[in-house]
């Protein structure tokens, strides 16, 4: 590490494999790009696999294959005769060998760039390692004639899968620009930490309302949590304004105590560690606002399913929503503590 770099309070980390200069048109900067439409790629499928997953659940298809692995006993596929149910369930078990495809070519990739950029090569990896354990899980359920906490589980695995391919993507921009690792002191830091903490919590707490409310994923008798869905949706909701309010502090509060630190004498208490920023860059801060956006959004969606008896196309927008929360969240928390 460089005298420089010694002297700047905003490195966090000396591994030069993160902060290299890309030469541009190099084989580096080549496999980069690659890499980083490849987490893309995979952080879109991965949240396309929340939708579809829940529209499986809100057709009633969750048994439209009763077994796993094969669809019945003797078939592989769904067959006519099981009607829509089987064709929309097979259709989204079909969408696993879309996920793998992109996972081992993400981990290929990174491969090639596994020596220069080895955080980069650990998240392929657990991203190739996260879609045979989705599977497995997406069999656990059926087998378990749609359990509500394994299927809980199966929407946090997605949701963790979305978060990482994020992180690759955020990563990978990162090492592309050769920006220095750097954070934020003070209120911000944990304002963005009870953010990611928040979010992770706000995303739970939805499995539980859907494991206790009328979608079950098939018309016959399936089992549901036997905890109070009003006391459950209220529990969502205080935690969903919780995390909406903790946003507009980041995007409000923290601006004005960055003000405060450029006073003279303020700066240690406002950053809270001398020399390190009181406020998260421009690109954090796009990608809080953003996040706001969507909070609002998909709390205007939730006051509307709960007094609307819980339809399904708003149901199915708030999945997506979920989905998108998950992504922006781990966006907004990762440009904010490491730049």
């Amino acid at each position: 590490m460089s005298a420089h770099d010694q002297a700047d309070p905003r490195v966090l980390d000396a591994d030069e494999t993160d902060r290299r200069r890309v030469r541009p048109g190099g084989r580096d900067a080549r496999l980069l790009t690659g890499l980083y439409r490849l987490g893309w790629a995979s952080m879109l499928a991965n949240g396309l696999l929340i939708v579809t997953g829940g529209l499986v659940r809100l057709t009633g298809s969750g048994l439209g294959c009763p077994t796993w692995p094969r669809c019945t006993d003797s078939s592989w596929t769904n067959t006519p005769e099981m009607g829509i149910h089987g064709y929309i369930e097979f259709g989204n078990r079909t969408l696993t060998f879309v996920l793998t495809a992109i996972a081992v070519a993400t981990f290929v990739w990174g491969w090639r760039l596994r020596k220069q950029y080895p955080r980069l090569f650990a998240l392929t990896v657990a991203l190739l390692a996260g879609i045979p354990l989705q599977a497995v899980i997406g069999g656990i359920t059926v087998r378990m004639q749609l359990n509500p906490w394994i299927v809980g589980i199966h929407f946090i695995l997605s949701a963790a899968l979305v978060a990482l391919a994020t992180l690759l993507v955020e990563r990978n921009a990162r090492a592309r620009a050769g920006r220095a690792l750097s954070t934020v002191g003070g209120p911000a830091r944990a304002g963005l930490w009870g953010l990611a903490a928040g979010s992770a919590l706000l995303l739970y707490l939805g499995t539980l309302v859907t494991g206790a409310g009328p979608h079950s994923g098939d018309s016959g008798d399936v089992a549901r949590h036997e905890f109070d869905i009003e006391m459950l949706a209220k529990a969502h909701a205080w935690v969903a304004i919780a995390v909406t309010l903790l946003v507009v502090a980041l995007l409000v509060g923290v601006p004005r105590l960055a003000q405060r630190a450029a006073q003279p004498g303020e700066a240690s208490e406002a950053g809270g560690v001398a020399g390190l920023p009181a406020v998260p860059g421009p690109a954090a801060m796009k990608r809080l606002t953003a996040l706001l956006l969507v909070l609002l959004v998909q709390g205007a969606l939730g006051y509307y399913q709960y007094f609307a008896g819980v339809p399904v196309v708003p149901v199915a927008i708030h999945l997506f929503g979920a989905a998108v929360i998950a992504a922006l969240a781990t966006s907004a928390v990762e440009r904010g503590l490491r730049g």
